[in-house]
C-alpha cells in the first residue's frame, strides 16, 4: 500500500499537465487568451484546499483503520478480496455521484459548489478549483460514508488513482472526434457531457453528475446531451465576469447576503 499514495500524486500531475498541453494543441473552444494567468488562479484555489485535504487524509486514514475493529462493513460479506474491492469502489463512486448533486439541489451548498462553476473558460484546472468550505464539507460528510461501507485507505487511493486522470479529463478543453465522445460515454463522464454540465443555463448544468462512471446519471435520470455543444456558454450568469474571477473574490463569494 505504500507506493499507491505517491502514484497517486503522480498520477494527478502527470495527467494534469499532459491535459493542460493537448488543450493548447487541440483545444474545443479555440483562441483562449492567458491560459497560463486563468490556470495560475484556479491552482492557487487548489493550493489553499490542500491545506485542508493534507492534514484530512492522514486523520483519515487513523479513523479508517481504527473502525475496521469493530465495523467492517463490506468486508463482512463472503466475498472474495477483489470483489469487496470493486463493490467498495463502485459505492465510493455512487457517493461522490450523490455528493455532487446535492451541492446543485441544496441551496446552501449551491452558495459554495458555485465557485467551481462560475468558471468561464472550463479546462483541466477547473478540475481542481473549489471554494475551501465545500472541501471541508466533502471531509466531514465522506467519512461516516466510508466508514459505513468498510472503505479502507487502500480502496480510497485506488478509487482517487482510477477516478482523478477521469475528472481531469471531462473538465479538460481537448477537442475529441464525436464517435469517440459518444464511446467514452458508455463507461466514464466526457468533455461533451461535462460542458453540458457546466453550461450557463441551469436546466443544463444541473445534469451529468457523475465522477467516474456515467452509468449514474442513466439510472438516475440526471444525464442530459446537447447537440449544439459548439455554441455552448460556460459559467454562471453574473458570476463569470473577470473581476469575479480573482482568487479573493472567488473565496469571498459564497458568503454574500448570508
Amino acid at each position: 500500500m505504500d507506493y499507491l499514495l505517491p502514484l497517486s500524486y503522480i498520477t494527478t500531475v502527470t495527467g494534469g499537465i499532459l491535459l493542460w498541453i493537448l488543450e493548447g494543441v487541440i483545444p474545443f473552444f479555440a483562441n483562449r487568451k492567458a491560459r497560463g494567468t486563468h490556470a495560475a488562479g484556479n491552482l492557487s484555489i487548489a493550493g489553499v484546499n490542500l491545506l485542508i485535504l493534507l492534514p484530512a487524509g492522514i486523520l483519515m486514514a487513523g479513523i479508517l483503520e481504527q473502525s475496521k475493529s469493530f465495523w467492517p462493513g463490506i468486508r463482512s460479506l463472503d466475498l472474495p478480496v477483489f470483489v469487496q474491492t470493486i463493490v467498495i469502489i463502485l459505492l465510493i463512486d455512487l457517493w461522490m455521484y450523490s455528493w455532487h448533486r446535492m451541492n446543485h439541489t441544496v441551496d446552501f451548498l449551491w452558495r459554495f459548489h458555485a465557485v467551481h462553476h462560475s468558471d468561464p473558460s472550463m479546462d483541466v484546472t477547473t478540475a481542481w478549483r473549489f471554494h475551501y468550505v465545500e472541501i471541508l464539507f466533502s471531509e466531514m460528510l465522506r467519512l461516516p460514508v466510508f466508514i459505513l461501507i468498510g472503505a479502507g485507505i487502500q480502496e480510497i487511493l485506488i478509487y482517487s488513482m482510477l477516478m482523478t486522470p477521469v475528472i481531469e479529463f471531462h473538465h479538460s478543453n481537448i477537442s475529441i472526434s464525436s464517435s469517440t465522445d459518444r464511446l467514452l460515454r458508455t463507461v466514464i463522464p466526457t468533455p461533451m457531457m461535462h460542458r453540458v454540465h457546466h453550461s450557463v443555463v441551469r436546466e443544463e448544468h444541473d445534469s451529468n453528475y457523475g465522477s467516474m462512471l456515467s452509468f449514474w446519471d442513466r439510472f438516475f435520470g440526471s444525464f442530459k446531451s446537447n447537440i449544439d455543444i459548439r455554441n455552448l456558454t460556460l459559467g454562471l450568469q453574473n458570476e463569470s465576469s473577470p473581476e469575479q474571477q480573482h482568487l479573493a473574490a472567488l473565496l469571498k463569494r459564497p458568503f454574500h447576503n448570508l
